[in-house]
């Protein structure tokens, strides 16, 4: 796919994807009876294999990042309400893990309990617009690091990251959150970075990311492959 063809195809999932929150709420709203928040704390792992069972993470509150334990590559990041585990992506749970990113409200279900849950209050549907969301997700994440600009990898990961809540933007300096998300060179992020910052572009506090005032679709003067 040509870098034009994948980077409308990518705005077009990015336009079109929204959380569908009220199937989420439903969700969780039944689940919430049977089974307690309890806390995790920030930067803390869980395992979502139980007495060799699979699970279900539900949050309540907070953020939980899902990443690849060979090199801590985050693959998604979801802020609550949203349930990890409902569908098969955590199959190879011994390649991948969660953790908190910040101090969160959760519940493990047993994975078979939960479809149980569903089937007895016929919320199938929810179950697959929260799969539907998950696949297209991490569909456009793995859009956006396989791109030919590293300025286009940084741009989204920009916008993305205004996206997130405020316990993460303001203890993330924006290089740290780009380089966790994608293959980039820390030398050549900074250096990209430091740029935006001096034109104007976005405004960087001790690394930061405080406001983007315009984000350029191309830098034609400061392409990096």
């Amino acid at each position: 796919m040509k870098a034009h063809d994948s980077e409308l195809a990518q705005n077009d999932i990015v336009n079109k994807l929204t959380k569908p929150i009220e199937h989420i709420n439903s969700l969780i709203d039944i689940l919430s009876k049977e089974y307690p928040a309890r806390k995790l704390e920030k930067k803390k792992n869980i395992t979502i294999i139980r007495n060799n069972h699979r699970q279900c993470l539900v949050m309540f509150s907070g953020s939980i990042a899902l990443y690849r334990c060979s090199d801590g590559f985050i693959i998604n990041a979801e802020a609550a309400p949203f349930i990890f585990g409902i569908n098969t992506q955590l199959r190879y749970e011994q390649h991948l893990s969660l953790r908190a990113q910040e101090t969160s409200e959760i519940a493990l279900v047993p994975q078979q309990e939960l479809y149980e849950i569903v089937e007895k209050n016929n919320l199938w549907e929810s179950v697959a617009r929260i799969t539907d969301y998950s696949a297209a997700k991490i569909y456009t994440h793995c859009l956006a690091v396989s791109k030919l600009s590293a300025y286009e990898i940084i741009r989204h990961q920009l916008m993305t990251l205004m996206t997130e809540p405020e316990e993460i933007r303001q203890k993330m300096t924006a290089a740290n959150y780009i380089l966790s998300r994608s293959f980039l060179s820390r030398s050549g992020t900074m250096k990209i970075l430091s740029y935006l910052k001096q034109a104007g572009f976005i405004d960087l506090r001790r690394g930061i990311l405080m406001e983007i005032s315009e984000l350029p679709e191309k830098l034609n003067n400061y392409y990096m492959k």
